[in-house]
C-alpha cells in the first residue's frame, strides 16, 4: 500500500527516488521513524472464556499477572540516527532513539495547535490577489475564513465525485475516498463508497472500508460489522468467497470505533462495543492488528457500559493474551472510565495499573501504558491522587525503561491539571526541578509536561506561575543540542511565555537545523508572536527543498492568523511558469493549506484536481488538501486515535510510515 506521506526528514529521502504515497500523512518523530510495528502474523493464544458479547458478564477482580511470554522483537524502521543518552535503555537494538519528546508531540499535538479553529475564527483580512479572484467561486457568504456550505456542496463535493467516477489512478482514488468521507454532508456518499470495497487494488478496498468510519454515519455500521467479522455479507461486499482481507477487517474495526465516538445514541455505542468485544474475545487470526483495533475502538466508543471496562480489565490481567494487545487496554479503560464518570471504576483501574507497575514480570509496553493511564485516570479518581503521585515519582526516579520514565512527565501534568492544591504544587516543583537537574533525556520531557500543564490550566481559566516559564527559558538559552532545545521551545510556546520570544527568534536565525527552526517557528506561532510574520513568511518562500520546514513555518503563520500564507502556498503548488513542483513542495504546501482551512484555497485546489495535464501525484495531493479544508471536524479525524496512545505498542495498520500503511499515517 502506497500513501503520500507528509513526513519531515523522510521527504528528503523521497527527493532521491522513493515512491510517493497516497492520502497524505503526518510527521511522527525525528527522521519520521515510527515505533517498531508489532503487528506481524503470529498465532495468538485464545483468550480466556469471554462473556457473551451482547451482555458481557462482569469478571472477578483482575488477577495479578504472571510472566507473559516474550513476543518476537520487531524490526525498527531505518532512518537517520538520533543521538542516544546513557542508560536506562529500552532494549539493545541499534537505530533511532524512539524515546525522544518529538514522538509524543507529533502524536498528540493537534488539540494544542487546533489550527483550523484558530485561523477560521478571525476576521482579519490580508486581501485577495488575482489568483484568488475570478475562478468561478461561489460566494462564501460568511464572516470567517472557513469554506461556506455553498462552496462545500457546490464545488468541492462535485469535484471529488467527478474524480471518483473518472480517474483510475490509485493515488488519486484513495485520496478522493478519504477526502469525501472527511467532508460528509451528502447522503449519496455511502453509496459512492460501497463499490470500492470490491476494488481489485487492496489499498483502495481497505481505504473504502475505513472511509465508512471516517464518514461517521451510523447507517454504515451493518457494513462495517460484516466486514470486521468476515460474515457472508461482508464477503459479498468485497466480492470474495475466500474471506474479507485481514487488513480490511482491521480498518473496519477502527471505523466502527470512529462511528461510535461521535454518536450520541447509546444504542449505537452499545452495538459497536458489543461487536468489538466479540471480535477481541473470539478472534484467532494470524494478524494481531485486528485485536489491537478492537481494543482501541472500544476506547473510542465511549460506551456507558461498566461491563466493558470489566471485560477489558480481565483481558489485561490475563497473561496468556498477547502483550501488544494487552498494552492498549489501560488507555482504553481510562477513556471509558472518563466517559462514564465512574469514580469507583476509576479507582479500581488505578489499583490494577499500580499492581502491574509494581510486578516485576509485567512486560515493558504494558508498563508504559499503565504510566500513561494513571495520569488519564486521575481526574475520575481523586481519592487515589496521592497513590498516583507516589508511583509516578517512583517510576521516574527508579524505572528501568526510559520510555516508561519519560511518560511519567505527561502523566504528572495530567494529574496536576485535575488536582489543585498540594498535589499540583508537588508536581510543579518536581517537574521544575527536573528541568534544572534531571537526567539529560528527561529534561525536555519535564519541560514539555510543564507546557502541557500550563496549557490545560489556561483552558480551565487558571494560570501557572511564571517560575516554570523562567526555568524552561533558562534551559532553552543554555542548551546547544537542537532536539532538546526545540523541546524547550515548544514548551515555552504552550506556556505562552512571551519573554522568550526574542531568544527563540535569535536561535532560529543562528541555526541551520531545519527541524529546530520548524519547531521554533511553531513555538512563536503558539505565542501569537505576530512581529515575526515577515521573517517566517520568508522561511516559507525559501523552503522549496525543505518540505518539513515549509509545513512547520506555514503552520506557524496560520497560528498567527496570517492569511497571506495561503497565496504563497498556492503559488508553490501551481507556479505561474507551469513548472511541476517537487514532491516535498506538493506535500507540504497541500497539507498546510488543508490544515489552515482557508476558503480561498478551494477553487485553485479544485482546478488542480481536474487538471489532467498535471502529474497524478499533484492531483492526489489537491484531493488531500480539499478533504482537509472541507473537513466536518476541526481536528484531523485520526487525532482522536493518536491522542494518549502508547505508540510504542504499534502495529503496521496503526503506524507504519515506512510504507504509509497505518491509519495514523493518513490525513
Amino acid at each position: 500500500m502506497n500513501r503520500l506521506l507528509l513526513s519531515l526528514t523522510l521527504l528528503g529521502t523521497l527527493l532521491i527516488g522513493s515512491d510517493a504515497f497516497a492520502h497524505g500523512g503526518t510527521y511522527r518523530g525525528p527522521g519520521d521513524t515510527v515505533p517498531p510495528a508489532g503487528g506481524g502474523a503470529a498465532a495468538p493464544v485464545a483468550p480466556a472464556a469471554p462473556g457473551a458479547p451482547a451482555a458481557p458478564a462482569a469478571p472477578g477482580a483482575p488477577a495479578t499477572p504472571n510472566s507473559p511470554s516474550t513476543p518476537t522483537t520487531p524490526a525498527v524502521v531505518t532512518a537517520p540516527v538520533t543521538k542516544k543518552a546513557s542508560t536506562p535503555t529500552t532494549g539493545g537494538s541499534s537505530g533511532p532513539d524512539l524515546t525522544t519528546w518529538e514522538f509524543w508531540w507529533e502524536f498528540n499535538k493537534e488539540p494544542y495547535l487546533n489550527l483550523k479553529a484558530k485561523i477560521q475564527s478571525g476576521n482579519v483580512s490580508t486581501g485577495e490577489s488575482e489568483l484568488m479572484i475570478g475562478l468561478g467561486s461561489v460566494s462564501t457568504d460568511n464572516n470567517t475564513f472557513a469554506p461556506s456550505p455553498q462552496q462545500i456542496r457546490g464545488i468541492v463535493i462535485p469535484a471529488l465525485k467527478r474524480s471518483l467516477a473518472n480517474d483510475t489512478n490509485r493515488d488519486i482514488l484513495s485520496s478522493d475516498l478519504v477526502a469525501i468521507a472527511k467532508i460528509g454532508r451528502d447522503p449519496e456518499i455511502p453509496s459512492l463508497l460501497e463499490p470500492f470495497l470490491a476494488h481489485g487494488n487492496q489499498e483502495i478496498a481497505e481505504t473504502a472500508a475505513l472511509a465508512y468510519g471516517i464518514l461517521q454515519h451510523a447507517d454504515a455500521l451493518p457494513q462495517l460489522r460484516d466486514l470486521a467479522l468476515d460474515t457472508a455479507n461482508g464477503r459479498k461486499l468485497v466480492d470474495s468467497e475466500s474471506g474479507v482481507d485481514l487488513r480490511t477487517r482491521t480498518f473496519a474495526a477502527y471505523g466502527m470505533g470512529l462511528v461510535a465516538h461521535t454518536s450520541e445514541d447509546a444504542i449505537v455505542r452499545n452495538q459497536v462495543a458489543n461487536t468489538l468485544w466479540e471480535l477481541l474475545s473470539t478472534d484467532t487470526s494470524a494478524l494481531k492488528d485486528i485485536r489491537v483495533a478492537a481494543v482501541i475502538g472500544l476506547g473510542l466508543s465511549l460506551v456507558d457500559n461498566p461491563a466493558m471496562v470489566q471485560n477489558l480489565s480481565a483481558y489485561l490481567a490475563e497473561p496468556n493474551n498477547d502483550e501488544l494487545v494487552r498494552a492498549h487496554c489501560p488507555n482504553a479503560i481510562a477513556k471509558l472510565v472518563h466517559a462514564q464518570g465512574d469514580s469507583a471504576a476509576a479507582s479500581n483501574a488505578v489499583d490494577q495499573c499500580l499492581t502491574l507497575l509494581k510486578t516485576k514480570s509485567t512486560k515493558t509496553r504494558i508498563r508504559q501504558s499503565c504510566v500513561q493511564s494513571l495520569g488519564l485516570l486521575a481526574a475520575n479518581a481523586p481519592s487515589s491522587s496521592q497513590k498516583i503521585l507516589d508511583e509516578l515519582m517512583r517510576v521516574a526516579d527508579k524505572g528501568k525503561d526510559r520510555q516508561e520514565k519519560n511518560f511519567t512527565t505527561i502523566a504528572l501534568a495530567e494529574l496536576a491539571a485535575s488536582t489543585p492544591g498540594p498535589i499540583r504544587d508537588k508536581v510543579v516543583e518536581y517537574l521544575n526541578r527536573s528541568v534544572r537537574k534531571g537526567s539529560t533525556p528527561y529534561r525536555p520531557w519535564a519541560a514539555m509536561a510543564l507546557g502541557v500543564l500550563a496549557f490545560k490550566l489556561n483552558e480551565q481559566g487558571e494560570l501557572l506561575s511564571d517560575v516554570p516559564g523562567r526555568t524552561v527559558h533558562t534551559a532553552f538559552k543554555k542548551e546547544k543540542s537542537p532536539s532538546p532545545k526545540a523541546g524547550y521551545g515548544i514548551a515555552l510556546g504552550l506556556m505562552r511565555f512571551e519573554e522568550a520570544k526574542g531568544d527563540i527568534r535569535s536561535a532560529m536565525e543562528k541555526s541551520r537545523v531545519a527541524d529546530f527552526r520548524g519547531y521554533a517557528a511553531v513555538s512563536l506561532g503558539l505565542m501569537s508572536a505576530t512581529e515575526n510574520k515577515e521573517y517566517i513568511s520568508e522561511m516559507v518562500r525559501e523552503s522549496r527543498r525543505l518540505g518539513n520546514l515549509l509545513q512547520q513555518a506555514a503552520i506557524a503563520l496560520g497560528l498567527m492568523k496570517d492569511h497571506s500564507v495561503v497565496e504563497t502556498l498556492l503559488d508553490l503548488m501551481a507556479p505561474e511558469d507551469g513548472s511541476s513542483p517537487g514532491l516535498p513542495v506538493l506535500s507540504a504546501s497541500a497539507t498546510a493549506l488543508g490544515f489552515i482551512g482557508d476558503h480561498r484555497s478551494v477553487d485553485p485546489l479544485v482546478q488542480i484536481l481536474g487538471n489532467e495535464d498535471m502529474l497524478p501525484i499533484g492531483r492526489a495531493f489537491s484531493a488531500v488538501a480539499l478533504g482537509l479544508v472541507g473537513d466536518k471536524e476541526m481536528l484531523p479525524w485520526n487525532s482522536k486515535i493518536g491522542k494518549d496512545l502508547n505508540y510504542r505498542a504499534s502495529v503496521s495498520t496503526l503506524v507504519d510510515t515506512s510504507s504509509g500503511t497505518g491509519i495514523l499515517d493518513i490525513l
